[in-house]
């Protein structure tokens, strides 16, 4: 739940942050025609950073996490704060969990170097179509 809120306080910072930079945020990427190539390039490079480092962070979050249930044998983990009654596995269907887990973390980092090329791509075709 701490993650959840904390998430939605950080993107918060960052939409009012991007609302109060964008006028000036424009006129810098349009302020000389020459290098605006080069700039629109950093614009999208730090987009995305931006939109692929949750997927990466939650990504290492839920590998960890599931190593720990693997190691254990038990989900959930032993200690850990659960909201309602939960059935606690234990054996090979925790560890089935775990790996479960660590599939979905890979397919999260799979998702973010998709969303990285698919970045690189349209800055690529942006460039072909400025020349």
């Amino acid at each position: 739940m701490l993650l959840v809120v904390v998430g939605a306080l950080v993107g918060s910072v960052l939409i009012v942050g991007f609302q109060r930079c964008r006028g000036p945020l424009l006129e810098w990427l349009l302020s000389e025609p020459e290098p605006s190539g080069n700039r629109l390039r950093l614009l999208f490079a730090c987009a995305a950073v931006f939109t692929s480092a949750p997927l990466i962070a939650f990504a290492v979050y839920l590998w960890f996490f599931g190593g720990r249930v693997v190691r254990a044998q038990r989900f959930p983990l032993p200690g850990q704060r659960v909201i309602r009654d939960t059935p606690i596995l234990e054996g090979q269907a925790a560890t089935a969990r775990g790996c479960g887990l660590k599939v979905v973390a890979v397919l999260l980092c799979v998702a973010a170097i998709v969303l990285c090329s698919m970045f690189w791509r349209l800055v690529s075709m942006l460039s072909r179509s400025a020349t």
